[in-house]
């Protein structure tokens, strides 16, 4: 048992519960294992190590082991980097954007806002930080609703006009490059992914596993 990587899986979790509080529908996709659970499933995790990278860093370095040094062993907050020049680029794109829309949020103030804060909040930040938590709900409502879903224009009515247009641009750049890394996700070892995800929908559904699951935890 690798208590670390089984740690990593019950973050994310917790994390796709709060996804399913701020984004009812996506509920359902979970308990109907719809087709669509399963592209949505990697932009969460991505999401998820954006913004806090040490909660997912041996989950993803079982998954991809050559964007990472040494699969993330040993690693303490204190050490060096342990992954590659791309995937620092891709999360320093995510704090610009995060920053972003704290900012055209901060401009307008919470009057007529869409989105609906969860009382438990959501894992990927504190209650203590209402921009951040305001952040990253825009943020997982996106993932969760694609490039194409319903209402997608509405996720951006909380921000100050002058910022607004520059912000949904910069959230549709990012959006475009967590395909590209959820693609990688899936495509770099399917049977990995295919394992990682009947482990995950086993612990949303409660189901028994219909596979001999060969990746450990």
């Amino acid at each position: 048992q690798n208590e670390r990587l089984l740690n990593a899986i019950c973050d994310l979790v917790a994390e796709i519960r709060a996804a399913q509080r701020i984004a009812p529908a996506f509920t359902t996709m979970c308990e109907d294992c719809d087709v669509e659970l399963f592209l949505i499933l990697p932009r969460i995790m991505w999401l998820r190590f954006l913004a806090k990278p040490f909660q997912l860093l041996e989950l993803l370095s079982n998954l991809l082991p050559h964007r990472f040094d040494s699969k993330g062993r040993c690693l303490t907050a204190k050490q060096a980097q342990r992954w590659d020049s791309e995937l620092e680029s891709f999360m320093a794109k995510f704090y610009i954007v995060r920053g972003a829309l704290i900012a055209a949020r901060s401009n307008i103030g919470t009057t007529g806002c869409t989105i609906a804060h969860s009382s438990a909040g959501t894992s990927g930040c504190t209650s203590s930080c209402p921009d951040e938590r305001f952040s990253w709900e825009l943020l997982l409502k996106r993932v969760v609703s694609g490039a194409g879903g319903a209402g997608k224009d509405d996720l951006f009515s909380c921000l100050a006009p002058n910022l607004k247009g520059s912000a949904q641009v910069a959230v549709e750049d990012l959006m475009h490059e967590l395909e590209k890394w959820s693609i990688e996700l899936q495509r770099h070892c399917p049977d990995d992914w295919n394992q990682c995800c009947a482990i995950i929908v086993q612990c949303l559904t409660g189901a028994p596993d219909r596979q001999n699951i060969a990746f450990h935890v």
